[in-house]
């Protein structure tokens, strides 16, 4: 079996932390997706590439890494170690157009345009055990307080949907659904509130950008339209604790009335070449295509500066990090979790301490209260 080779060289390159970058291809050609990894700031191609039509999506759980081939129909899975990328397993979708993918209970969920669904499939048998019918297109999908949001970018017929609806995985059902404007996409758990990027099209196919914020405590759904003037995207973000959306060519903090704050933009290229960003270890990953030929991922820092620069395949659509590190919250790395930790952990939040992944216990790259809460819980059932 071929496995993938951290080095240039003969040697190994032992590292702890790899950022995955999914390039989609161009859709004309076929079958030229392909996988990148980031390591050590130098970037290494898969030998194998390309692996099929559209890499569409990445998911990384534990050490599992999930790419998802809209046009090939298939969710590739790969094994990820400190030296190696292995091929596991394909799991063939039945030409579904699988989208974006969560992993919730050792099952994976992804959503799909052509069966307009979403699958669920048992991560022990490899088997889909349900498919729930959805009212449109769906996009997206998170999870928050116990159930999956999920965005209906477009309706049966292909024109712009409005909706987000509400999955719950134990009835394997739709239990509610929001009416957020046209177009959603994106989506981004904050605070509470599921932020939801949108992009909507006239019968001239000219773009149309807003943000609307659902409030599922009390129901109530905020909707602002920036018009087709706006230099907008379809990403929405959490930075430094607030929420970012793709903007002139870079990401820009939005308020509470979901305005962009132009003065707080980082990043700046050229607004029509950015494919795609994400937020990884405190930094911004832009994906930059020309749509012709080879591609870069610029990557920028809390400042706005440029500090790497990487060629990657055509269309760099989407990112994923794995890190080595086990986020058991063992703190002070003593081999067991305790009250200690908990008070190492709520020292760490109050002196605003450097991001330390053991103390993330719910790994979403912040150390806040919800992981001392995690961690008492896990204390407590220990």
């Amino acid at each position: 079996m071929r496995i993938f080779i951290c080095t240039l060289l003969l040697s190994l390159c032992i590292n702890s932390e790899q950022v995955f970058v999914a390039c989609e291809g161009n859709y004309y050609d076929g079958n030229q997706g392909t996988l990148w990894t980031i390591v050590d700031q130098e970037v290494f191609q898969y030998p194998d590439n390309p692996i099929g039509s559209i890499a569409q999506s990445l998911y990384v759980h534990d050490d599992l890494l999930f790419v998802a081939l809209n046009g090939s129909g298939n969710i590739q899975v790969f094994e990820i170690t400190e030296s190696s990328l292995i091929p596991l397993h394909t799991i063939d979708t039945q030409f579904s157009g699988p989208r974006e993918m969560l992993v919730y209970n050792d099952n994976l969920y992804f959503t799909n345009w052509y069966s307009m669904d979403v699958k669920k499939i048992n991560l022990s048998t490899w088997e889909i055990e349900a498919e729930i019918a959805m009212p449109g297109l769906p996009e997206d999908i998170v999870f928050h307080d116990e159930y999956m949001y999920i965005s209906i970018t477009m309706n049966f017929d292909w024109s712009d949907a409005s909706s987000v609806v509400v999955l719950d995985p134990e009835l394997e059902s739709i239990v509610n659904e929001y009416d957020v404007g046209y177009g959603p996409g994106s989506l981004l758990v904050h605070e509470n509130d599921i932020y939801v990027s949108r992009t909507y099209y006239d019968s001239n196919w000219n773009a149309f950008y807003g943000t609307s914020r659902i409030k599922p405590e009390n129901g109530i759904v905020d909707i602002l339209n920036y018009g087709s003037g706006a230099v907008c995207g379809g990403g929405v973000y959490k930075y430094q604790n607030s929420v970012y959306r793709t903007y002139d060519g870079g990401i820009a903090k939005i308020n509470e009335n979901l305005e962009f704050i132009p003065e707080t933009k980082l990043g700046n290229y050229n607004p029509s070449e950015v494919y795609s960003a994400e937020i990884i270890q405190g930094n911004i990953y832009f994906g930059l295509s020309n749509f012709s030929g080879v591609d870069e991922v610029a990557v920028v820092n809390e400042s706005g500066d440029e500090i790497s620069r990487y060629t990657v395949g055509v269309m760099p659509g989407d990112f994923a990090f794995w890190s080595s590190c086990s986020y058991n919250g063992d703190v002070n790395l003593d081999g067991h979790l305790d009250i200690v930790d908990v008070v190492m952990l709520v020292s760490n939040i109050l002196d605003d301490a450097p991001y330390n992944c053991t103390s993330d216990m719910n790994n979403d790259d912040t150390i806040n209260v919800s992981d001392v809460i995690l961690m008492i819980q896990e204390i407590i059932s220990q």
